[in-house]
């Protein structure tokens, strides 16, 4: 028997990651409209939400798994980013189910909703998963 995580891991499958991520913003958006105009910016920031409210703004990265979420992943990026403003929101959705249909259509459903807002990335911990390495020029 599989032993689920506590976290995000990687997703090998590339049409249920896309479901998921999808979904995940989805949940999120419906989340913050509620009380702000919501512009999805994913396509061209390093975060994925943008909330306006009068002269508020706020910066929303989402994240999505079928785990329990207990750890996500996070570009550099996004860390930089989450330090560098004073006004970010973290929005995971946990468990969120993944099926594939007979003719290979995968879809997300369900989840758990965790907003962390205000979101202070220090008050977690980052936890390095590796690192590039530039190989030094070769020389005969």
């Amino acid at each position: 028997m599989a032993r689920r995580g506590r976290g995000q891991g990687f997703q090998l499958d590339q049409e249920a990651k896309v479901a998921v991520e999808v979904h995940a913003m989805n949940v999120a958006t419906a989340f913050y409209a509620r009380n702000w105009d919501v512009e999805d910016v994913h396509g061209t920031e390093s975060y994925d939400l943008a909330c306006r409210r009068g002269g508020e703004v706020k910066h929303v990265e989402v994240k999505g798994t079928t785990e329990h979420g207990g750890e996500v992943i996070l570009t550099p990026n996004e860390v930089r980013h989450a330090r560098e403003m004073t006004h970010v929101a973290l929005f995971i959705v946990s468990n969120v189910v993944v099926e594939r249909a007979n003719d290979g259509t995968v879809t997300a459903t369900d989840g758990i909703s965790h907003p962390y807002d205000p979101w202070n990335i220090d008050d977690g911990k980052l936890i390095p998963l590796g690192f590039r390495y530039q190989v030094p020029d070769q020389r005969s």
